[in-house]
């Protein structure tokens, strides 16, 4: 719905759900306050007169985007403004023309430094602070700021000269490593980076990004835009009603024993949703595992058929912003979010992801998916593979401490210790074959192959020993630092 204002100076508060409000040639007000309507999506768009866009007091603002022209802020009720032709306006944070409160007019170019953002992208769009409320004229941050602690190991039970051995093996020659982390708690404990890289420095994630799918899913179940992993998946995915798809189940997805063919190399594609649509099933669903990337692209579509939300908003406004993570994540060449392979970020922010899930779905007191979830989906499936819901599982189940893990091509992971509070990751380098945006796969014939214009080096390590190493570091230690008990720790430490 549009509704159209009059050529006069009018004072306007938008509060309808999906409504788009024109203000005409007059010098109108715009007033945004906490009365907008959970989930409600407004567009304002006003391209005539001299107009001021006020945020009143106590408004709560969970995440914020900004383009050269145009900016939309997501309020912590759900609600989504957008701001059309923003640079032609004024802004005042805290104003009120209801109420007579006159404050400081900014340009936009001032009104996103509010924001955290110095300067505007030229293409695209740039995220600005989240979790912000208005309080005294001003944009104050309402995140618990998190802060990496630097520790030694012996300071949280671990022994240095296994963590050492650890390290020396994920950084040895020919590994191609470009960052390795190994984390207890909120702490540091050991961290390496190539020549001419740091913890700035971007690497993706290949197939990691897989049990990230796993922990939207398990979100959109959490609140009950997913009824259960006992769903037909044709309930989400309709193209498929009333076919032999009818058999297969959320949890088959999940799982990787989909039965359905697989058409291998998926990433070359356009259209990924498609391709992964246009198979048929070839053995009974939850039989056989196969690993598919096509089932986990479904689990995004998934996702977005059930939340009513893009892939890629829902994965921000759930975990993303909630944890101050600041990624790219790939899509194909008609804008599908790739869920099953390809975020961009750094070590630490894949890290945080980690020391998140070993604290059962947690963060800073907040729980951002159930535990229930997290345990689900990193239990073994069946006595087939050393799966369960897109993440890999230990292989001995008779260790003192279980692990689980996310693995991506040529060597990246993430491994969790969740009885441990212990989190190690590692990715290999990475690099652009060119200067596309690395948000969105375009493929080139490269000497009759298909080639993207993003690369990572192979560097794929004994998994077993690396495991073997990891166990090691904790055979010194309390089962967690949140215990408060190191009582299998060496004397001498």
């Amino acid at each position: 719905m549009t509704i159209n204002y009059s050529s006069d100076n009018d004072i306007i508060i938008p509060t309808q759900h999906n409504t788009t409000y024109r203000g005409l040639a007059g010098d109108d007000i715009y007033i945004i306050t906490r009365a907008i309507s959970d989930g409600a999506k407004i567009n304002i768009v006003d391209t005539e007169g001299t107009n001021i866009i006020q945020l009143t007091e106590g408004l709560s603002i969970s995440s914020s985007k900004f383009a050269s022209t145009a900016f939309q802020i997501i309020l912590s009720n759900n609600a989504e403004i957008t701001i059309n032709s923003s640079h032609k306006n004024l802004y005042e944070i805290g104003g009120n023309a209801t109420t007579g409160l006159i404050v400081d007019q900014n340009s936009y170019e001032d009104f996103i430094n509010h924001f955290g953002i110095n300067s505007l992208p030229s293409i695209k769009s740039i995220k600005g602070l989240t979790n912000l409320i208005i309080e005294d004229e001003k944009l104050v941050t309402n995140n618990k700021i998190f802060l990496w602690e630097i520790k030694n190991p012996e300071s949280v039970g671990l022994n240095t000269n296994e963590v050492n051995d650890l390290m020396d093996f994920a950084k040895s020659e020919g590994s191609n490593t470009q960052a390795a982390i190994l984390i207890r708690g909120s702490s540091i404990i050991a961290e390496y980076y190539a020549d001419n890289f740091d913890k700035n420095s971007i690497v993706t994630s290949w197939s990691v990004a897989k049990s990230f799918t796993s922990t939207l899913i398990g979100i959109a179940i959490d609140e009950g835009y997913i009824n259960s992993i006992e769903d037909p998946i044709t309930d989400y995915l309709p193209e498929w009603k009333n076919q032999d798809q009818d058999k297969i189940l959320l949890k088959h997805l999940l799982s990787m024993r989909s039965g359905m063919e697989d058409h291998g190399f998926v990433y070359v594609v356009p259209d990924m949703v498609s391709h992964s649509l246009d198979r048929d099933i070839i053995r009974p669903p939850g039989v056989a595992f196969r690993y598919s990337n096509e089932d986990s692209m479904l689990l995004g579509e998934i996702v977005q058929n059930a939340t009513g939300m893009s892939f890629q908003e829902y994965a921000d406004k759930k975990v993303f912003n909630l944890i101050g993570i600041d990624e790219t994540w790939w899509t194909d060449q008609e804008g599908n979010t790739i869920s099953y392979a390809s975020i961009d970020m750094t070590p630490r922010e894949f890290a945080k992801f980690g020391l998140m899930i070993a604290q059962e779905g947690s963060w800073q007191g907040q729980q951002i998916v159930s535990s229930n979830w997290v345990e689900l989906a990193t239990s073994k499936y069946d006595d087939l593979m050393s799966y369960g819901f897109q993440w890999w599982t230990s292989e001995t189940e008779e260790i003192d401490y279980p692990f689980f893990s996310a693995r991506g091509l040529d060597g990246q992971l993430i491994y969790i210790w969740p009885e441990t509070d212990l989190v190690f990751v590692r990715f290999t380098t990475y690099k652009k074959i060119g200067d596309q945006d690395s948000s969105v796969v375009r493929v080139n014939s490269v000497g009759g192959l298909e080639a993207s214009y993003q690369q990572t080096e192979t560097g794929n390590l004994n998994t077993t020993k690396l495991e073997e190493l990891l166990y090691d570091c904790l055979l010194y230690t309390s089962p967690s630092p949140r215990d408060g008990l190191l009582s299998r720790m060496p004397s001498s430490a």
